[in-house]
């Protein structure tokens, strides 16, 4: 019996990548996905350029959603809602899949039962230069929670196959593009029962992007990241006790201030808690 998936990719300003990005997904030898692509107000040509590819596979379930720019979260929680498998992969359109990642996702999933399913992936710097990326075996999902806001984990959400029902209406998602998977993280891991380990590389993580906002000046990356652990810190702050935040938010204030100190201090009146 197949097991439903859905795979997830918000789409901005990716016109020299999402056919490779694309047809590494609709090429995968897993048969039971549906696609969702958010097309969050890319002002180039790479919804022309998906749907070209799109077309190509016809009996591939396909959903292209468009929305204004709202940033990559924002795509990703719309495209969430238009989920009907029970696991979802989250998928970065300049990146690209090994062609049979979701077949063996799967069978980790059903093997383990877990809710999340953690891999490895191939860190793609260009001119054919690569190397594996790995995480740690965690003995609960609470514990790689703490260890991803620790920087001690990857936090990104394309290492993650998990469950649909993880993403439930009280989650925080944050409006700021650094640091985001960290926030979403958080919140998914520490809601997550049981979590996998499948030691094997099945992601290819492009470095190479110029429009990545990674390539974004230091100081312009901790605005926008603190912003984003401040609104985390303000979603929960009248449930701390109960809440993802129970074992982090000591820490995540001490380092939102010392951020707000070096890089924002406007910060301090528009969130008067810190």
């Amino acid at each position: 019996m197949t097991l439903p998936v859905s795979i997830v990719v918000p789409l901005y300003k990716v016109e020299k990548y999402i056919a490779r990005c694309a047809e590494s997904l609709l090429e995968q030898t897993y048969p039971d996905i549906e696609y969702i692509f958010v097309n969050d107000g890319s002002p180039d040509c790479s919804r022309e350029i998906l749907a070209d590819v799109v077309s190509r596979y016809p009996s591939r379930n396909v959903k292209i959603v468009d929305q204004p720019n709202a940033g990559s979260a924002q795509a990703r929680r719309t495209g969430i809602g238009h989920c009907s498998g029970e696991y979802v992969l989250l998928v970065d359109s300049d990146d690209w899949l090994e062609a049979d990642a979701v077949e063996k996702l799967v069978a980790a999933a059903q093997k383990s039962t877990a809710d999340v399913v953690y891999y490895y992936a191939w860190k793609e710097y260009g001119g054919g230069r690569s190397r594996v990326i790995t995480d740690a075996q965690y003995s609960s999902a609470q514990a790689f929670a703490e260890a991803v806001f620790a920087h001690k984990a990857h936090a990104a959400l394309w290492l993650k196959f998990m469950r649909v029902s993880l993403f439930t209406p009280e989650i925080f998602y944050p409006h700021y593009g650094v640091h985001d998977d960290m926030v979403m993280a958080v919140q998914l891991l520490d809601r997550a029962k049981s979590i996998y380990l499948l030691p094997e590389p099945l992601y290819h993580y492009r470095l190479d992007n110029p429009s990545s906002l990674m390539k974004k000046p230091r100081a312009v990356r901790r605005k926008d990241s603190l912003r984003n652990f401040l609104d985390l810190y303000a979603f929960y702050k009248d449930s701390l006790e109960t809440s993802p935040m129970r074992n982090i938010h000591k820490r995540l204030l001490r380092k939102a201030r010392l951020w707000a100190l070096l890089y924002d201090r406007s910060a301090f009146k528009e969130y008067p808690f810190l």
